[in-house]
């Protein structure tokens, strides 16, 4: 983070247990992070790490255990309401699982903008879906807007989730696996796109990934969690290019070296 960023989240001593067969389990224990308006903080981990725990404990969708949690400097102790569904976004692993199959590409884009109340009903709301749909991609817009989930590609498909989330003027997104369900042909122009809202528009953005290949490539800073604890955090160059801790490394020597 640098100094003339200001936090969007921070987390002190943030905790998430489960109950479990015997005794609870603990998914997140102690966490304490900051991630900083405009950067791209990835959180790296095996499956189980409690990354995606995080993710959802951020936005609201998992109420923590222990510990405080602060979006913009105000504590976050509650349900989000509905302002802070505007500026923070989630973007989920599988898009057909985000859209609803019954309704249209157009009518899905629109809907967070109906439920906001952005902009007039009608031509002016209808302007802001459509320019959103453009900037993710989905031109001409025509080609998109009547069709249904069911007859898009991944892609495409993440392309309106991504399309309806920034509809909406979002400060953060909250990425978890945003590209590990789509062919690796398309998963560089998702990232692009991604990278593009990022310098942009200043959007920050949560990069949740088991890839450290991709963290390193795209991130800013990087947390790296192991069994629910936070076992390194800072610059990526720093945690990735000299790390410290044996779970690290261990990441580090799982990617594939590069076919000479």
């Amino acid at each position: 983070m640098t100094a003339a960023a200001h936090p969007l989240f921070e987390a002190e001593g943030l905790g998430v247990t489960f109950p479990g067969r015997g005794k609870p389990v603990d998914a997140l224990r102690d966490v304490c992070l900051t991630w900083a308006e405009g950067e791209v903080l990835g959180l790296v981990g095996a499956s189980g790490s409690g990354k995606s725990t995080l993710g959802r404990t951020l936005m609201g969708l998992q109420r923590p255990s222990g510990g405080s949690l602060r979006f913009r400097g105000e504590p976050l102790t509650g349900p989000r309401d509905r302002d802070f569904r505007r500026r923070v976004q989630m973007i989920f692993q599988d898009p057909y699982q985000s859209l609803n199959p019954r309704r249209t590409v157009g009518a899905q884009v629109l809907e967070g903008l109906d439920v906001q109340g952005i902009g007039a009903p009608g031509e002016e709301r209808t302007a802001l879906a459509v320019a959103a749909m453009e900037r993710c991609g989905l031109a001409p817009v025509d080609r998109y807007w009547h069709r249904y989930p069911r007859q898009l590609s991944g892609g495409q498909r993440q392309r309106v989730v991504i399309a309806a989330a920034v509809a909406l003027g979002p400060e953060a997104l909250i990425c978890d696996e945003p590209v590990s369900a789509l062919d690796v042909s398309i998963r560089s122009q998702v990232l692009g796109l991604l990278a593009e809202l990022r310098r942009d528009e200043g959007i920050g953005l949560l990069f949740i990934t088991h890839d450290v290949g991709l963290a390193w490539a795209l991130c800013d800073r990087v947390a790296v969690l192991h069994l629910g604890e936070l076992v390194e955090y800072g610059d990526v160059e720093q945690v990735l290019g000299a790390p410290r801790h044996p779970y690290t490394r261990e990441l580090l020597a799982a990617v594939p070296a590069p076919r000479g």
